[in-house]
């Protein structure tokens, strides 16, 4: 339990001592993040699989915030953006690529009897049953509706 944090914290400490400022400011935010969460719901430490989501959430907001910025004109803000990214995804799993996601869609799919779009919800329960974390969910459903 609260082995991201442990390592959050060893890392700050890593990059106070080195100097390295963006990476401190990104370590700081995300040990913040998994701490509020631990105190909203009242628990000494988070389980890993909570930590990790809280971590993935951190790095779809600022996916959001890349495309937005980009789309403003703000190249600057997006290239900070992505650059924090990095930070963050190097805690995480390492994610399947898209011809692993599509032969393990294939496969489930066929295991489960998928028969289309009525299926999905079917579908992403088992998946994220088994493969939480390691594949895009925007990914997979669409590579889902591909085939059909």
């Amino acid at each position: 339990m609260g082995s991201y944090l442990d390592k959050l914290g060893n890392d700050m400490k890593t990059a106070m001592k080195s100097g390295n400022k963006p990476r401190l400011e990104v370590l700081r935010m995300l040990i913040s993040d998994l701490k509020k969460k631990a105190i909203d719901t009242q628990v000494d430490a988070l389980k890993d699989e909570d930590e990790l989501v809280i971590l993935q959430k951190a790095v779809k907001s600022r996916q959001d915030s890349v495309a937005q910025a980009k789309a403003a004109g703000r190249a600057e803000f997006a290239a900070n953006e992505q650059a924090e990214i990095e930070v963050i995804t190097s805690y995480l799993p390492k994610q399947m690529g898209a011809d692993e996601v599509k032969t393990l869609v294939a496969a489930l799919a066929k295991e489960i009897g998928y028969a289309g779009s009525k299926d999905i919800g079917r579908f992403m329960k088992e998946w994220m049953a088994r493969h939480k974390g390691v594949a895009d969910g925007r990914m997979v459903q669409e590579t889902l509706k591909a085939l059909g």
